[in-house]
């Protein structure tokens, strides 16, 4: 149930990635704020859109982008003055490949404050002509504790769509567990496949909302990702003390180029477990909770939007 308004909240009305958007929004909730988030999802949603961002203090538009569509047209036909455009991954992706880099809409470059979630991201934005601040985007679903290692080997990997598969690395995925028969591949978030040919050492699962029995059951997770924001997947698994490995360099992760660079990494966790030798990712968790602990990037947000309301 939805808690009731005080006349003193800060009213936050959050838009765009649906996944996302809606566990931030019941994380960011509470102390003076309410968070309320509304998907596109049919005309009469539209409408308690509209009515929302009427009564709103600020709009927090989940994902970028440097011309307007039909949300923010309602934003702005409204005169609503505080908003924020969150870059979170791919997005900056597909502004570059539409040819938009410093042809934006000039009320979305100008009048928007645009955040980026990482220091890459941030350069990303700002070479589409857009001025960007960096601001961490928290996952409430990082832990205060890591897990114990299990007995059995195994590697968790995530693809939600074979129509991205390149951005995500599916040919890659596919050399790594044929070339490792031995070693146990678990892929989740496939919302929309088939993936033809799949060894029988990957096993193939659906959208998950939670995780933590993935994690529980995996010594290592593995983003082979050609572009990528700060995945919640990688701060959730070097919290869990997983063994991380991932296209970008980042604390506490392993940075691999290719699949070759990964098969050797994995191969070489896999002979650690085997002797009773792998240990959980002490770093990984010291860079979880010294740099992305939930509460502490939550009430970031909260202080810049304050700054923001007072402006």
């Amino acid at each position: 149930m939805r808690r009731e308004i005080s006349k003193t909240d800060r009213r936050v009305l959050v838009h765009g990635l649906p996944y996302f958007g809606r566990i931030f929004a019941d994380f960011m909730n509470g102390s003076g704020w309410e968070f309320r988030y509304y998907p596109d999802v049919g005309i009469g949603n539209l409408a308690l859109i509209v009515r929302e961002l009427a009564a709103c203090d600020v709009v927090y538009q989940l994902g970028g982008r440097v011309t307007q569509g039909r949300f923010l047209r309602a934003a702005r036909l409204l005169r609503k003055k505080k908003l924020v455009m969150h870059w979170l991954g791919s997005d900056v992706l597909d502004d570059r490949r539409s040819g938009l880099a410093g042809n934006g809409d000039p009320w979305v470059v100008q009048q928007i404050q645009h955040w980026a979630q990482s220091d890459w991201m941030l350069k990303e934005v700002t070479q589409l002509g857009v001025r960007c601040d960096l601001v961490p985007f928290p996952s409430a679903l990082v832990p205060d504790a890591p897990l114990p290692l299990p007995k059995q080997f195994r590697v968790l990997v995530y693809m939600p769509t074979v129509e991205r598969a390149e951005l995500y690395g599916l040919d890659r995925i596919l050399s790594v567990a044929r070339s490792l028969p031995e070693v146990s591949f678990d892929l989740v978030g496939l919302l929309d496949g088939p993936i033809i040919d799949a060894p029988n050492n990957l096993s193939i699962h659906g959208r998950i909302d939670n995780l933590l029995n993935f994690y529980r059951s995996c010594c290592v997770v593995w983003r082979p990702t050609r572009h990528d924001g700060v995945s919640w997947m990688v701060l959730e698994a070097i919290g869990h003390g997983r063994h991380v490995l991932w296209t970008y360099p980042f604390p506490g992760c392993i940075q691999v180029n290719d699949w070759q660079d990964a098969r050797d990494h994995i191969s070489r966790l896999y002979d650690l477990h085997r002797r009773g030798e792998l240990r959980i990712n002490e770093a990984g968790v010291s860079v979880s909770a010294n740099g992305y602990e939930p509460k502490r990037l939550r009430a970031n947000i909260r202080s810049k939007l304050e700054k923001l309301l007072e402006a």
